[in-house]
């Protein structure tokens, strides 16, 4: 009798096994789909980014000229200007700032699908933008790449400002 009894509960465990096995396979197929999902959700809002970035230095240009010429008639002392860091290694782009008397600030790394010709360790983007007039000795922020993979450029004037031909 108890023997029956161990081979009923015995035969119940290998099904609840079984059951098991599959519900797992099923959750770890729907991970690697979640991160392919991820993957690709987080290239899209690279390149959305890179688009927004493009489109406000786009329109800031049209629309800043008023500011800018406002900013040039204040010439107090001690402002200076944003120089253009992008593309620069890190530590030359620190030393650019210091040049021209400002300091580098918040330093972020980028990962993710990096623009072709970008190494890791360049600068992709900085804020405020070049040209920015500041009080001397501000802090600029720097988005840094880090290890990623590469987007293949369409033009000069891809999704990312950080691909546009800055002398």
């Amino acid at each position: 009798m108890i023997e029956a009894q161990l081979e009923q509960r015995l035969i119940a465990l290998r099904k609840e096994y079984e059951s098991g096995q599959k519900i797992k396979e099923d959750i770890e197929l729907k991970l690697a789909e979640l991160q392919r999902r991820k993957a690709s959700l987080s290239e899209t809002l690279l390149r959305i980014s890179g688009a927004i970035d493009l489109l406000e230095e786009v329109l800031g240009k049209g629309e800043g000229a008023q500011e800018l010429q406002i900013e040039e008639d204040t010439t107090a002392v001690g402002i200076v200007e944003v120089p253009d860091v992008i593309r620069q290694p890190l530590e030359k782009a620190t030393k650019a700032l210091e040049d021209a008397g400002l300091a580098a600030g918040e330093i972020v790394e980028q990962k993710g699908v990096l623009p072709i010709g970008v190494m890791i360790g360049e600068i992709l983007r900085q804020e405020p933008k070049p040209g920015t007039k500041l009080p001397a000795g501000s802090a600029v922020k720097l988005v840094v790449a880090s290890k990623g993979k590469f987007l293949p450029s369409l033009d000069k004037r891809s999704s990312c400002n950080c691909l546009s031909d800055r002398g």
